[in-house]
C-alpha cells in the first residue's frame, strides 16, 4: 500500500471517531504509523497501525480488578481463562492473558489481565467495517468481564437509572 492510502486509511479513522463523537488521542511510537487511544462506549481502546503493514489492529487491555483477585484461586483463574477463550473462538476474536514476570527488567503491566483484539486489513477498510470491528471487540470485553464475574461470584451489573429527562435521545 502507498504512504497516501495509509494517511488516507489514517484519516479516516481519525474522522469517523469525531464523527461518532468520541474522544480520540494520538500517542506517539516509533514502531506505528499511527496509534489512537479511543473510549468507545465503556472500554478503552487502541487502534494502531504499526509500521510497514497493511492492517490496522483494534484492541483493548483490561486488568483484573484486586477485588476479583481475591476471589480468583487458582482453579478459578483457570477456568475463566479457559470459558473466555471458549467464547473468543467462538466468535471469532483474538484473545490473550497478560501476567507479570516476577524479576523480570523492564516495563511490567500492573497486574494480571486480558488484552482482546481484531483487524481490518487495508483492502476491507470502510466505515462499516470499523464500526463492526469496534463493536465486535467491545462485546468480547463486554462477555469476558461478565464471565469473570460469574465464576468469581461478583455481579456488578446495576440495573440503569431511568433519566429524569424522557425525551428520545440521539445516543440510543
Amino acid at each position: 500500500m502507498t504512504q497516501d492510502a495509509s494517511e488516507d486509511i489514517k484519516d479516516a479513522v481519525r474522522s469517523w471517531f469525531s464523527n461518532e463523537g468520541v474522544k480520540i488521542e494520538s500517542i506517539s511510537n516509533p514502531r506505528a504509523e499511527f496509534l489512537y487511544k479511543v473510549k468507545f462506549m465503556r472500554f478503552f481502546f487502541t487502534v494502531v497501525r504499526p509500521n510497514d503493514q497493511n492492517y490496522i489492529q483494534v484492541e483493548s487491555q483490561v486488568m483484573i480488578s484486586p477485588q476479583h483477585m481475591k476471589k480468583l484461586t487458582a482453579e478459578k483463574m483457570r477456568e475463566f481463562q479457559i470459558e473466555a477463550l471458549r467464547e473468543s473462538f467462538s466468535n471469532g476474536i483474538n484473545m490473550g492473558f497478560i501476567q507479570p514476570k516476577p524479576g523480570k527488567k523492564g516495563p511490567q503491566p500492573p497486574g494480571p489481565g486480558f488484552v482482546v483484539s481484531d483487524r481490518i486489513y487495508d483492502d476491507g477498510f470502510s466505515n462499516d467495517r470499523l464500526w463492526q470491528v469496534m463493536r465486535k471487540v467491545h462485546a468480547a470485553v463486554d462477555m469476558t468481564i461478565a464471565v469473570l464475574n460469574d465464576i468469581t461470584g461478583m455481579s456488578i451489573m446495576k440495573p440503569p437509572q431511568q433519566p429524569d429527562d424522557t425525551t428520545p435521545s440521539y445516543y440510543t
